[in-house]
């Protein structure tokens, strides 16, 4: 006999149509109506999927948690997923997925004194590879979700594997979460679900998102049943369905990877770079809590007081932001007020908290009289760009320099300011740092005498570093990167505005996408005029800095090759690119700042990789995935798909050689050939043009009519990815070293490592003081996808290992070694460790 598990539900959105607060009323009212039905009806039964609903119900309406928390513990109302907030598994880091588990399950355990083993992801734009990994090692059991399934080729049960080999048993609702909505079509719904099922077994969710309950459901599920005596529906919970389809004994297929379907392909590249600068406020603001927490760390071992309190109110806004429905932008734009005042606020804080802990541990330091400490956030020697301001001791009167352990070193004077009698006040230093391991570096301040005697050649417009040479066409900004023996490596770096007349989720365009590109494409009517190009010289760093206007208009319209625009009318874009290269790092920072205000565009840079693939590798949260190009050329003619980034770098190789591609908060890129798109943003003014999607709604702010700064990188290398360690590279990137002046006569000597892993495809994901203990916990994966033996080497004895799983909890004892610690690593394989130190 077939079984139909009808679940009644409500999909908790904590802002998208509606505010926070107004989602709070509506969804108060549904959970009184749920209550209430509970109590006539003893066998109705309900699941609910976030804790920060029932944590504002605790504080604000403890009468309904209360009467919440008894149906609980009867087992009729279920709590499933059981995360702080649902969040968007693509786009925020694999730390903040970590903590938005283990803040949900720790008060579901507290309060309730349940286990959550049921994961429900009910709205999230696709799935990424590693979730199996970070369900099992967080407790659940089973899996529920909605989007990324292929429907072509699926059944709605299967085993879903992750990058690692560790799996989950997993449901895919073909019907979304409103299967069992509509009362008076469950025949329709039962017949269409069933093609999918792959036992007798069928999940029919029967909600919404903050949709009201039906009470009619019991008496819907009565006359079902008297007319279908040979399929059975009952009113159920997730983890019932769950359950049965355990007990079917079936061998299901097995599905790997990322669960990311065409129709995503389509939608969430358009989706994510909307409201741009939400993405990299983001992901600024993850890192930061991320440094914030580890330097904390290491000053609470030295003996400074951990700032727990303040860290989890920082925790909480990062967790609100990575819900779905906000950090993809694809709300209403009175939800983004609040946004904005949560960016400054844990920027403000955050920045503060780093701060305080680089200064105590500084003060810990013997610097050798004045200096300047640099530390390195990263668990492997550092070799990057660093520049700090500098405040001079009273008096001094000559260019300052800093010397190493031996000698001094070459540095590049940035900026200086001097008062009236000609003596430094103030001054800003460039200098390429070679810090040790998660650790940092003492540089003493000194008189710079020393003359820098290789560097940076500049000669006729051509920039040469001992990696490449370059050049930046001074009409049109295009930047051509050549090799030492004069091969064309890279060309690009070229603006691109495409129309876009779409909404927050689907990008429309009313001809062929592009209005104009930099080197004169497009429409015959608008152009860029070029204002100036400067190279700054530097011998450790040079910086070649174009900049330009587009205009909509221009006189002549057409033949402008043998008659060029002399009158320019209805500016709409101000531009200004700097590219920058250095000495002693072989990588290109790109730095482009555009005024816009010009509605109803997307705008992109363009390069040419001068390879061809029909594969390219991207990081994924722990780890590293391989997709097929083919995603962006979904629609002939035009560059309207894109290719999902999502976080800090992608990389086209071709076995021989190949670039790597970094940024900071640029989640979207296209593939076409050998040009590479990066998406800079997307203009819109709806949140949905077809009222499918989501409601009419004016977006005014989503115009993007506003200056930006957009900041990525490219890495010449040879060989693939794994070879030339382009994780690497983009952490420097993205993690750069910081800096602080200081005059300290502590014990800790001159150049120190806190903590090292060995080898480079460990990645650091965390390192922070335990949730209930006064031990660390350390958390970090492996990114090659080989088996590894990790080292690890922290500053203090460790008196005792644990592995842990994510929420923490033991699972076996591991034997150090003084203050050294040996373990086998799977490929891809997420390690957290208890350490009592």
């Amino acid at each position: 006999m077939k079984k139909i598990f009808l679940v009644p539900h409500t999909h908790y959105d904590v802002a998208w149509a509606f505010s926070k607060e107004d989602y709070f009323q509506i969804n108060e009212g549904i959970l009184e109506a749920v209550l209430k039905l509970m109590k006539e009806d003893s066998e109705f039964k309900f699941c609910l999927e976030q804790t920060f609903l029932l944590e504002e119900m605790e504080r604000r309406n403890p009468e309904l948690w209360l009467g919440l928390k008894e149906m609980i513990k009867q087992g009729r109302l279920e709590i499933v997923d059981g995360q702080y907030l649902m969040p968007d598994t693509m786009l925020p880091g694999g730390e903040v997925l970590v903590r938005e588990i283990l803040f949900g399950k720790r008060y579901c355990e507290e309060k309730f004194g349940v286990e959550v083993p049921v994961a429900w992801a009910a709205d999230s734009f696709g799935m990424n590879a590693q979730l199996p990994q970070i369900y099992q090692k967080a407790g659940y059991k089973w899996l529920a979700f909605r989007r990324g399934a292929k429907a072509e080729i699926m059944q709605s049960e299967f085993i879903w594997e992750g990058l690692d080999g560790s799996t989950i048993l997993t449901h895919w609702m073909p019907l979304g979460y409103r299967a069992g909505l509509f009362l008076d079509k469950l025949e329709e719904s039962f017949t269409a679900l069933d093609k999918y099922a792959a036992t007798h077994c069928i999940l029919m969710p029967c909600g919404s998102g903050s949709m009201p309950i039906q009470p009619e459901i019991p008496r819907a599920v009565k006359e079902w049943n008297k007319g279908h005596p040979d399929i059975e529906m009952n009113i159920a919970t997730p983890g019932e369905f769950f359950r049965s389809l355990e007990k079917e004994e079936k061998r299901f297929e097995v599905v790997e990877g990322e669960l990311f379907d065409d129709e995503l392909a389509e939608v969430f590249p358009q989706v994510c770079t909307s409201r741009l600068w939400l993405l990299q406020s983001a992901r600024e603001c993850e890192d930061l809590i991320i440094r914030a927490e580890e330097y904390a760390t290491f000053a609470w071992l030295l003996g400074d007081k951990y700032p727990s309190a303040e860290l989890r109110q920082a925790w909480e806004k990062i967790l609100f932001v990575a819900f779905h429905d906000i950090i993809t932008g694809c709300g209403v734009d009175e939800i983004y007020g609040e946004v904005r005042e949560i960016f400054s606020l844990l920027k403000d804080k955050l920045s503060s908290m780093l701060s305080h802990s680089l200064d105590y541990i500084a003060s810990r330091v013997n610097t050798g009289g004045n200096a300047v400490v640099v530390f390195n956030p990263l668990p492997w020697r550092m070799r990057n760009w660093a520049e700090v301001d500098l405040k001079p001791p009273a008096g001094w009167k000559e260019e300052i320099g800093l010397k190493g352990e031996h000698e001094a070193i070459d540095v590049q004077l940035v900026k200086v300011k001097r008062d009236g009698e000609g003596k430094i006040g103030q001054v800003r230093l460039g200098f390429a740092v070679d810090a040790p391991p998660m650790g940092y570096k003492a540089y003493e301040m000194v008189s710079a005498s020393k003359v820098i005697k290789e560097g940076i050649r500049v000669e006729r417009g051509c920039v040469e570093t001992p990696f490449f040479k370059v050049i930046v066409n001074k009409e049109n900004g295009i930047l051509s990167v050549f090799d030492r023996q004069g091969e064309l490596l890279l060309e690009g770096n070229e603006l691109f505005i495409d129309d876009e007349i779409g909404d927050l989720y689907h990008h429309r365009s009313r001809f062929g996408d592009l209005i104009k590109s930099e080197s004169g494409e497009g429409l015959e009517y608008g152009s860029f005029k070029p204002r100036s190009f400067h190279i700054e010289e530097g011998m450790l760093q040079t910086k070649l800095v174009f900049e330009s206007e587009y205009y909509c208009l221009t006189w002549p319209y057409r033949l402008k090759e043998r008659f060029p625009p002399s009158l320019y009318k209805y500016k709409m874009l101000d531009v200004r690119k700097e590219v920058l290269v250095y000495r002693d790092i072989p990588r290109i920072d790109f730095i482009t700042r555009v005024d816009n205000k010009h509605p109803n565009i997307r705008l992109s840079v363009k390069f040419d990789a001068k390879i061809e693939r029909k594969v390219y590798s991207r990081e994924t949260q722990f780890g590293v995935v391989s997709e097929p190009t083919e995603y962006c050329n979904r629609v002939t003619g035009t560059r309207s798909s894109g290719i999902p980034n999502f976080l800090s770098w992608f990389d086209l190789s071709n076995g021989t050689r190949g670039i790597t591609f970094m940024n900071r908060g640029l989640p979207a890129n296209t593939i076409d050939g050998s040009a590479v798109y990066i998406r800079l943003f997307r203009s819109v003014y709806g949140l949905s043009a077809d009222g499918k999607a989501g409601p009419l709604v004016p977006t005014p702010d989503a115009l993007e009519l506003r200056p930006y700064t957009f900041e990525y990188a490219i890495y010449l290398h040879d060989g693939d990815w794994r070879q030339a360690s382009a994780y690497k590279q983009a952490q420097c990137f993205r993690h750069l070293p910081q800096c602080i002046q200081a005059n300290s006569q502590g014990k800790l000597p001159g150049e120190f490592s806190f903590l090292k892993l060995y080898p480079d495809n460990l990645v650091l994901s965390t390192f922070k003081k335990a949730e209930d203990s006064d031990e660390a916990i350390l958390r970090f994966f492996e990114t090659r996808g080989e088996a590894t033996l990790a080292e690890i080497e922290l500053f203090r004895e460790i008196r005792r290992a644990v592995v842990v799983n994510l929420l923490e909890r033991e699972e076996r004892e591991l034997v150090p070694e003084h203050n050294k610690l040996t373990l086998k690593v799977k490929p891809f394989e997420i390690v957290t460790l208890k350490l009592t130190l």
